[in-house]
């Protein structure tokens, strides 16, 4: 009797609980936008350094004008080198816009390693590619400004704002990330 309840109860669960989920059209679109840098899957540390010397990534200072890169656990302080330029320009015009602040850099470049150790303890980390593993995305979060956690909404908004410009423009493309209390933000 209980293997025919249980035999009944598989077949009342929708398989698409054991399917993997599809990924949204948005993600594709912004995933599709970081590969468009032709650097391909970072899979390691010794790949990453490769990419660099070929010049395919670039260093990212650990202070900026406007921001300040965070002690990274997950990625590596690179990114292409349109990310760079962008990067810098982000954090000008958020100056230009909130005065003398700046914003803080949580994550940058990762490799398939840094991305697997990173779905273990962020549930928010994808299970499929992400464009953080091709050099051309940028987590800013917006919780943290000059070093100080905690939210500031006058300073989220003027990043917000200068966001929404740099993807209107077509230079990027931005989520809110709600989980990690970032703007997660890809070079297009």
């Amino acid at each position: 009797m209980t293997r025919i309840i249980f035999a009944l109860v598989l077949l009342l669960i929708p398989c698409t609980l054991f399917a993997q989920t599809k990924p949204s059209a948005e993600y594709v679109t912004h995933l599709n936008a970081a590969k468009n840098h032709n650097v391909g899957l970072v899979k390691d540390k010794a790949h990453l350094n490769k990419l660099t010397k070929q010049g395919k990534l670039v260093a990212i200072k650990q202070r900026g004008y406007g921001y300040r890169i965070d002690r990274l656990t997950h990625s590596h302080a690179y990114l292409v080198p349109k990310g760079r330029t962008i990067l810098n320009a982000l954090a000008r015009d958020f100056v230009k816009a909130a005065g003398q602040n700046f914003f803080v850099v949580t994550s940058l470049t990762r490799t398939e390693a840094d991305q697997k150790r990173l779905r273990r303890v962020n549930g928010n980390a994808s299970s499929n590619d992400s464009s953080h593993s091709y050099g051309g995305a940028i987590d800013i979060s917006y919780v943290r400004f000059n070093h100080k956690l905690g939210a500031n909404s006058k300073l989220e908004k003027h990043l917000e704002t200068v966001l929404k410009q740099y993807q209107a423009s077509g230079k990027i493309y931005f989520v809110k990330e709600r989980q990690s209390r970032c703007f997660h933000i890809i070079i297009r």
